[in-house]
């Protein structure tokens, strides 16, 4: 099965980092790190620790930590653990988190550097290439458009292919975004105040089947 035209991808983060995004633009871990941005950090941290160490063997390079993350679709593994508190150091589950929607061909127009892997990009076996033209083949798609996702005995990876990713290296602009969506209309309506306060109109809508 080919590509979807155009080709969305998303990244979600806790609402509490929106404000920021909004007037700075969504930055790599490394860089967010190193400035002191990130509030309520629900990823791994353990994850997190092997992005910083795992090469991207493809320009611009560097390793997996100096790119902002998205995924060709919602309802992801990572998205599922938090559901489930599997993240020690986060517990406050996914109502609070929004998701930042943009495309890959939107992502191309505005110059970003842009990494595509076959699956999470922590593992040894993940394949990187900057060439959007293999994602027919690199990307699972039939798996990218199913609600379940789990490991079977004929396909024990399908989970880390899931997480397949389109990485931006260092930054990616707020102009990027076509629309925020988050999991009931409280969450949205924060989001609403906050782009609004800023002087943003970009679109902010509920997705509940985005989430578990």
């Amino acid at each position: 099965m080919s590509r979807p035209r155009p080709i969305q991808v998303v990244h979600f983060t806790h609402i509490s980092h929106l404000a920021t995004i909004a007037s700075h633009g969504l930055v790599s871990d490394t860089a967010a790190q190193r400035a002191g941005l990130i509030s309520t950090d629900v990823g791994n941290q353990g994850i997190k620790a092997m992005r910083r160490r795992r090469a991207v063997p493809v320009p611009p390079g560097g390793v997996v930590a100096d790119y902002a993350p998205f995924y060709f679709a919602p309802r992801s593994p990572m998205m599922f653990v938090i559901y489930r508190g599997g993240v020690p150091t986060y517990t406050g589950g996914c109502d609070d988190l929004v998701y930042l929607v943009t495309t890959v061909e939107r992502l191309s127009r505005l110059g970003a550097g842009v990494v595509f892997t076959d699956r999470n990009a922590v593992l040894g076996i993940a394949e990187f290439t900057t060439d959007p033209a293999r994602l027919d083949t690199l990307i699972d798609w039939p798996l990218m458009r199913a609600t379940i996702w789990r490991n079977t005995d004929d396909q024990p990876d399908r989970k880390e292919r899931r997480m397949a990713e389109c990485l931006v290296h260092e930054r990616v602009p707020w102009e990027a975004f076509t629309e925020v969506a988050a999991k009931n209309p409280a969450c949205v309506r924060r989001a609403q105040a906050t782009l609004a306060n800023l002087g943003h109109n970009v679109p902010v809508v509920v997705r509940r089947d985005w989430y578990f």
